[in-house]
Order: structure tokens, then sequence, then C-alpha cells
């Protein structure tokens, strides 16, 4: 079963906490984080604790589906729109459409790090600011940069505040030794056909076609028992992996990782009815294959 996935609300309050953290909480949360394979949350690092769910969808009646494929014979043969008054004229056999369940993997999920990381902060100050304390350490002011620094600008710099002549200049103070809480997110989906290729029309398929869940592939057998399931060639591991491959990634700069939290969403396998039909034509044969639920030509 899946494991338990933290909602967004639930995320944000985890976040919250983490900012609302007195100075010792803060200090006892850089102590509790590690490397970036340490403090890993979340139920996509554990492939085998997840369970796809199956689904479908219903397919066209053969007999409809045939009615579309001579509608649109003319493109299923590649024929130039300009040849069309002479393919009018062709004779054109079709064979009884053949159905065939073809899978595919849709994966969602998303790679959340909470991390912290050193830093340092230059601070602008007002031009009668001579000198600066934070946390009992006095902070010499420099002259702020404006653009790139030369050797001769520093030379004419250091002049002008020996001399005096920099009073009026803009001046700020560098903070260092700064810890900071960042969050890197990232979120992604994989529509998976069988061998592991991403089909992008998927997608949309989906949004205007939801599937229906199914308890087994024995259910789709029972309903059309002379149809073929394609073999699987992807199993849940290598998706989970290609995921992790889209959405997981150690911070550029870090010093500590607080929480490394991959979740999968939604893990689903979907069967796909596609029917296959065989047609002659000017003694030459050739297949053209149909979304058994749209009726769309696919490749």
């Amino acid at each position: 079963m899946f494991l338990r996935i933290l909602n967004e609300d639930e995320r944000i309050e985890e976040i919250r906490r983490y900012l609302d953290a007195t100075l010792e909480e803060f200090q006892k949360l850089v102590e509790k984080a590690g490397g970036f394979e340490d403090n890993r949350v979340g139920n996509g690092w554990q492939p085998a604790s997840l369970v796809e769910t199956l689904s479908t969808v219903a397919p066209m009646p053969p007999s409809e589906i045939l009615g579309k494929v001579k509608s649109v014979r003319w493109r299923a043969l590649g024929m130039a729109l300009s040849n069309l008054p002479k393919a009018r004229t062709l004779n054109i056999e079709f064979e009884k459409p053949h159905l065939e369940y073809r899978p595919y993997w849709i994966a969602k999920g998303y790679h959340e790090c909470i991390f912290f990381r050193g830093a340092s902060y230059r601070v602008p100050t007002t031009e009668d600011v001579l000198a600066v304390e934070v946390d009992g350490k006095l902070r010499n002011l420099v002259l702020r940069e404006t653009k790139p620094y030369s050797f001769l600008k520093q030379v004419k710099d250091s002049i002008e505040w020996v001399t005096g002549l920099a009073s009026n200049k803009p001046r700020e103070f560098i903070l260092d030794g700064v810890t900071e809480l960042a969050r890197r997110y990232k979120k992604a989906s994989l529509h998976l056909d069988a061998y592991g290729r991403n089909d992008r029309h998927m997608e949309r398929f989906l949004r205007r076609n939801p599937p229906l869940q199914i308890s087994s592939l024995d259910q789709i057998k029972r309903e059309h028992p002379s149809a073929e399931i394609v073999q699987l060639h992807e199993n849940k591991d290598s998706v989970i992996k290609k995921l992790s491959d889209a959405v997981v990634q150690a911070p550029k700069i870090f010093t500590r990782i607080l929480s490394n939290r991959f979740e999968v969403t939604d893990l689903m396998l979907l069967y796909l009815p596609v029917y296959r039909v065989k047609y002659q034509y000017a003694k030459k044969e050739g297949v053209v294959n149909v979304n058994g639920s749209t009726g769309e030509l696919i490749s």
C-alpha cells in the first residue's frame, strides 16, 4: 500500500514550524540535518511499498471503428490532398478490426528538499554611518561595488579612503557566517508506453477521457476474450527510477540537508484499447492503429 503522503497544507505547516523555531530549536535542526542521502522521507524512496492502480477505458464497437477508419482512409494511406479525387476511385479493402490493449505507465510526483547553506550578505548603510557592530563583532565598512572591480579602481578607492575623499560615497558592511534555511521543489509527470517512451498525447487524452479502475487484467479478458494484451516491458521500479531522475536533485550549494522528501502522488498502469485494422489497395497491404476509445489514428 501507499505510505501516507503529506498534503499541501501539512507541507506548508511543516515549513512554518521551521521558520517559527527559536534560536535554540534552530540549532537543534542544524544538528539533526545530515547529507543528501540522509533524512530521506516519502514513499518514492521505497518503490516496493507502492501499488499501482490498474485502469482502462471502454472501447468502441468494431463496426464503429471500421466506419471511422474508412472516413479517414486517405490520411491513413498517406495520400496527399491533391490526389484525393483519384483516391476515391481506388478499391480499398479493410479486414475486421483486431482489438489489443496497450499498457501505459502514468507516474506523478515531486521532490522537496529543505536544507541549510552558508552565505554572506552585503548590507548597504547610509552615508553618515562610521561603524557597525553585529553580535558583538565590529563590521568594517567598505565602499559599495557598483561595477566590476579592477586593480586600478581598488588603488584609487584606497587613496580616497585614506584621504577622506570617499566619505560621501555609498558604503556597506559584509555580514558573513550566515546560515540560511532554503527549499528546493520540483514536480513532474510521466506518461510512458510499454517500452518506456514518453507519450506527450496521453496526458491530454486522460483529461478528456477519465479512466475506469479495474481489479485485474482478468476483467478485460472476461469482457473481451479475443483481445490481445500487449506485454509490458517497463516495470514499476524502472518507472519510479525515471520519475526520480526527473525531479530528484541535490541543491547546488548546501552544508546540511534537513529533509529530503520524494513523494509519488499517482502511479497508474493504464491499458488502452487499440484497434489494428489491416487494409489492401493496389496490391499493397498496410495496417492502421486506432485509439479504441476515441477513434483517432495513432502511431
